[in-house]
């Protein structure tokens, strides 16, 4: 059986605990949201490139290179 008792710990355990998930929780939500903001913006990009019918431009590229996707 899992014995959790840590009684003169505790105080110092379950809260390093509790913060380490909160910051785990929080950097995982941030790499989403940032993530899906890249894509949002090669998107834009690419719809942008394909009204104007240019090369690619500079911007896009970097855009691409950021969320690792092949041209």
């Amino acid at each position: 059986m899992l014995d959790l008792d840590m009684t003169p710990y505790a105080a110092f355990v379950w809260p390093a605990w509790g913060i380490s998930a909160l910051v785990l929780a929080c950097l995982v939500a941030r790499a989403v949201v940032v993530s899906r903001r890249w894509k949002r913006e090669l998107k834009r990009l690419e719809s942008e490139q394909m009204r104007t019918d240019e090369t690619p431009t500079i911007r896009a590229q970097a855009a691409r290179s950021a969320i690792a996707q092949p041209e």
